[in-house]
């Protein structure tokens, strides 16, 4: 049975009537363990009623990003590396993978509802892999069933220049933030993606027939235009929490430009689909040449930081990642609003390149919030201003009986 961590929403990701009303409910960890995970061969954290703060101290290379990391992988996803789901099995000290798959099991509560969630390596395919999933001992098909009991944000230090970097990169972090809204939405871009990938081979290889290629045109304009509209959405939440915000971060002023966003943006979803279809069909030509398509996997995510004038690409690390922050409470406030639901929050390495006031004002800004928040860093002073208010956890205990490699 799911429990209430997301009200009832179709697949356009409307709201529930009165969710707006009711104070948000945020999701807290109670009990993990990890087997054979990276470099914890069996570890068990056992977390109290009122941790609502963790903090994971330790050296560099002892863990903590990599328990962050199974934290990350009780919600949909391949979790806060976006490594292949083989790659995560531990390693012993000769570098040899373990005789046994990755597991992770945890209890979490989301509301008033205790949930048992259990994941790991599931099948492995010569084209793609798949890890299992069971909530409450029963075994779910798609990681999309995870999204209605445990979602997560992160922050890592690989996003610091998130927006000086590539695109798919800034790609994948709006999906993971408009997945929170539209519940349908990476199942959407995995559909869009399949067909597109489908569509390319195709024409490049000159295998395909005209009714064949249509079909997929079809589909990358039904799944484009439910992209495209989701993202959209998510924009418009985020730019009001953004204008109306009073915090210490600097505002970041967003947009979604390429790909058709300024013709998209215009039309009715059912005028969507059709131009997104038509759109792939007279690239054919182009594409078959050697060419390059546009479409929703092309649209470029920018920002500015407004008191600066600047664009964010051109800003100091840490102005960026400063910027990254207040996109992440904008977040974080409006699914709250909205949804009535506050995910975990995992922030690796989050105070380097922060300067001191904004380091506390940071801690005050989680302090506020009414879901689990789990940090890292190498020393306890770095969170100085929080000690009271957080559960401090020393990887190296954890990880002294399992003698593998650590990648953190």
């Amino acid at each position: 049975m799911y429990a209430r961590s997301l009200p009832e929403r179709g697949e356009g990701g409307a709201v529930a009537e009165g969710v707006k009303d009711l104070a948000p409910a945020g999701v807290f960890v109670r009990r993990i363990v990890l087997t054979n995970f990276r470099n914890y061969i069996s570890s068990r954290v056992e977390l109290p009623e009122n941790a609502h703060r963790i903090v994971l101290t330790g050296a560099n290379g002892a863990g903590k990003t990599n328990l962050l990391e199974a934290v990350s992988f009780l919600a949909p996803g391949k979790g806060i590396r976006n490594a292949r789901f083989s790659d995560v099995t531990g390693k012993n000290a000769a570098n040899n993978v373990v005789s046994f798959p990755w597991a992770v099991a945890a209890v979490i509560k989301n509301g008033d509802d205790e949930i048992e969630i259990g994941t790991g390596l599931g099948s492995i395919g010569a084209k793609n892999e798949r890890r299992s999933i069971l909530i409450n001992g029963e075994e779910r098909k798609s990681q999309a069933d995870l999204g209605l009991v445990c979602c997560a944000v992160w922050l890592t230090p690989a996003m610091d220049r998130l927006f000086s970097g590539e695109p798919a990169g800034r790609r994948r972090f709006w999906d993971r933030l408009t997945q929170a809204f539209f519940v349908g939405h990476a199942g959407n871009c995995a559909a869009y993606a399949r067909a597109l990938k489908q569509w390319g081979k195709l024409l490049r290889e000159g295998t395909g027939d005209s009714n064949w290629l249509s079909a997929l045109e079809r589909t990358l304009g039904k799944y484009g235009a439910k992209i495209a509209f989701s993202r959209r959405e998510t924009l418009k939440m985020l730019v009001e929490e953004l204008e109306n915000g009073v915090t210490e971060f600097p505002r970041a002023v967003l947009s979604l430009t390429g790909g058709g966003e300024d013709f998209l943006s215009l039309l009715n979803e059912e005028d969507a689909v059709l131009k997104v279809e038509e759109h792939f069909r007279q690239s054919r030509k182009s594409y078959a040449e050697g060419g390059l398509v546009g479409g929703v996997h092309t649209v470029e995510l920018s920002a500015f930081h407004r008191e600066k004038g600047q664009a964010a690409a051109l800003c100091s690390t840490g102005e960026q990642k400063a910027l990254l922050i207040s996109v992440l409470l904008a977040h974080l406030k409006a699914q709250a609003k909205r949804t009535g639901t506050l995910p975990l929050l995992l922030l690796d390495e989050v105070t380097a390149h922060l300067d001191r006031k904004r380091r506390y004002a940071l801690f005050e800004e989680i302090a506020a919030l009414k879901t689990q928040v789990w940090m890292t860093g190498t020393e306890e002073k770095a969170f100085e201003g929080l000690e009271e208010a957080a559960h401090y956890i020393a990887v190296e205990e954890l990880t002294k009986a399992s003698p593998v490699s650590a990648a953190s």
